[in-house]
């Protein structure tokens, strides 16, 4: 059910300006970068949003099913109606599904976003420009927090439903993704924008 997790409003952009290395360094605003990496993130979420609903109005199962059998395939149909050689991805440092597990830039950023999150400010985005084999990219990461309906299957495993808990065992043996409360960052939806895309 991560892809349910938007927060209700995310408050002012906090874009970092310090150069990390050779292959990474952190934006000031771009309103390009913003506008695709918006409506890219908004894009999926929408598309897995619906997804859910509907799952869940059978059963918590059906969303279950929902998560491991469709949710990577949604995310790459979104992906190729973006077109442009732009990227997307779920990710988190508690992921459920291995595919969605972070890389090394995802990572700095997300550590980023946790630190921004526990000095209480809200940012709504974040944008690293990075160099992947050659090529320069815009990575727009949109945060994510848990929201009411995600708890049901991210939320205390000690007060979720057991036979819920064992599907996602038996699906997930290594899974991440519990122990979360209401309002915790949870990850990031991540878009990737090749820099000729950006006048």
């Amino acid at each position: 059910m991560k892809k349910l997790f938007v927060s209700s409003i995310l408050a002012i952009p906090i874009l970092i300006s310090c150069e990390h290395s050779n292959n990474i360094s952190y934006i000031d605003n771009n309103p390009q970068v913003v506008q695709i990496g918006e409506q890219a993130s908004k894009k999926l979420l929408k598309t897995l949003k619906g997804e859910l609903v509907k799952a869940i109005s059978k059963s918590p199962y059906e969303a279950i099913e929902v998560c491991n059998k469709k949710a990577l395939n949604l995310t790459k149909k979104v992906e190729e109606e973006l077109n442009h050689g732009i990227k997307i991805k779920r990710t988190s440092f508690k992921y459920r599904n291995p595919s969605n597990k972070p890389d090394e830039y995802e990572e700095e950023a997300l550590e980023k976003l946790e630190e921004l999150f526990e000095e209480g400010k809200n940012p709504e985005y974040l944008v690293q420009k990075v160099k992947e084999n050659g090529k320069t990219y815009y990575r727009y990461y949109k945060p994510l927090k848990i929201q009411n309906v995600c708890l049901m299957c991210h939320g205390d495993p000690s007060k979720m439903d057991k036979k819920l808990l064992a599907k996602i065992k038996s699906l997930y043996p290594e899974d991440k993704a519990t122990g979360y409360k209401l309002g915790d960052f949870r990850g990031v939806i991540r878009v990737s924008i090749p820099e000729e895309l950006v006048k």
